[in-house]
């Protein structure tokens, strides 16, 4: 987990924070991205520099549904 008490946003990345979690995940981080494509390379990064097993959720804001 060192890896995510230290981990930088390349531009246009906005992290909202890293969480350790309890259960059947072991960490998340919120981020906001421009577009799917810089999100998807943000989250690819975490995973080949962390070893981390990845799984991704969009988020969508309750009032704009």
């Amino acid at each position: 987990m060192d890896y995510l008490k230290r981990l930088k946003a390349p531009k246009g990345i906005t992290v909202h924070g890293a969480y350790v979690t309890f259960g059947r995940y072991d960490g998340v981080v919120a981020f906001e991205a421009p577009d799917l494509k810089k999100a998807m390379d943000f989250v690819v990064d975490i995973g080949i520099q962390t070893g981390y097993l990845i799984e991704t959720l969009n988020a969508v804001p309750a009032k704009e549904i």
